[in-house]
């Protein structure tokens, strides 16, 4: 069986949504897929990572643990003291880090997956850099993202979920390309890898929004007092919405609601997944409980 490639980048801060995503992604794996799991990171110690490889034994899917130094990107513009760090750039990364693989996946941590993922990775990209979901019409009148006049996309894309067309990229000097533009444009970049990806390559496909569906989306029943409806109304229609809605296959905890592990109630879905992981990997940083302290929802 042929593998699929997918890519995870976090440190220790996020262990227990990584371990969420990493489980709800081969627990939904079609009986035919394997996966060839590859996470990058700058501080994740041994136990941990055994832990992980424990957690995936018995299975068919492999995972592999590769060390980045952060001086890599010393000179990008991060959020020193949020969670935007140098490691959000290390996706971008991609086509170099994996020379063996055409094609790769790459996923945020702060997702469950409902569905298998060899649909999306077997799509024809062959004219593309690289596939993603569109979010925002790009024009001066975008609601949440920023307005690079240099960004010749019809659409910003979200940075999320990206199928990565390696080979093109590798030709095209994507890798190059990107430090490029982390230097041009340096502290104009508000959301880092996001606006880095969408002002550096001008190949994207439409992937369908199954693939980063909102969580203010999916646990609405009115998808019009979702927060990011303000935006979207522009980019799908309401019928799109509800259709992709239904067939989500990433479902992304993004937005105002923060992480699901924050708060005082869990959603039911991502609460089974905590219980499915080991507990060594179930671990709230004193910022996971500080927040779940103050949450209000």
């Amino acid at each position: 069986m042929p593998k699929i490639p997918v890519v995870f980048t976090f440190d220790k801060r996020i262990i227990l949504g990584a371990a969420v995503a990493i489980k709800s992604l081969v627990d939904t794996a079609n009986p035919d897929t394997v996966y060839d799991i590859y996470v990058y990171h700058p501080d994740i110690d041994k136990k941990t990572i055994n832990e992980f490889v424990k957690m995936l034994e018995g299975t068919r899917h492999s995972i592999t643990f590769e060390y980045i130094n952060k001086t890599r990107f010393k000179d990008a513009p991060i959020n020193r003291h949020g969670s935007w760090t140098e490691i959000v750039y290390y996706r971008l990364l991609i086509p170099e880090l994996l020379p063996q693989y055409d094609k790769v996946i790459y996923a945020d941590t702060d997702v469950l997956f409902k569905k298998d993922l060899s649909d999306v990775y077997n799509i024809d990209i062959s004219d593309y850099e690289c596939s993603a979901v569109a979010m925002e019409l790009n024009n001066e009148d975008m609601v949440c993202h920023k307005y690079f006049p240099e960004n010749k996309n019809e659409f910003t894309y979200i940075s999320s979920f990206i199928v990565f067309n390696n080979k093109k990229m590798r030709e095209e000097n994507f890798v190059q390309r990107v430090f490029e533009t982390i230097k041009n444009f340096n502290s104009r970049l508000k959301f880092f890898d996001l606006d880095t990806l969408n002002i550096t390559c001008n190949k994207i496909m439409n992937l369908p929004y199954r693939y980063g569906v909102f969580q203010s989306l999916y646990y609405n029943d009115d998808i019009s007092k979702a927060w990011e409806y303000s935006f979207l109304k522009h980019v799908y229609t309401d019928e799109e919405l509800l259709k992709e809605k239904a067939e989500t296959v990433m479902l992304h905890y993004a937005g105002k609601l923060g992480k699901p592990w924050r708060r005082k109630n869990i959603p039911a879905d991502y609460r089974e997944y905590m219980d499915k992981i080991p507990k060594s990997l179930r671990r709230f940083t004193f910022r996971d409980i500080r927040k779940r302290l103050f949450s209000k929802i």
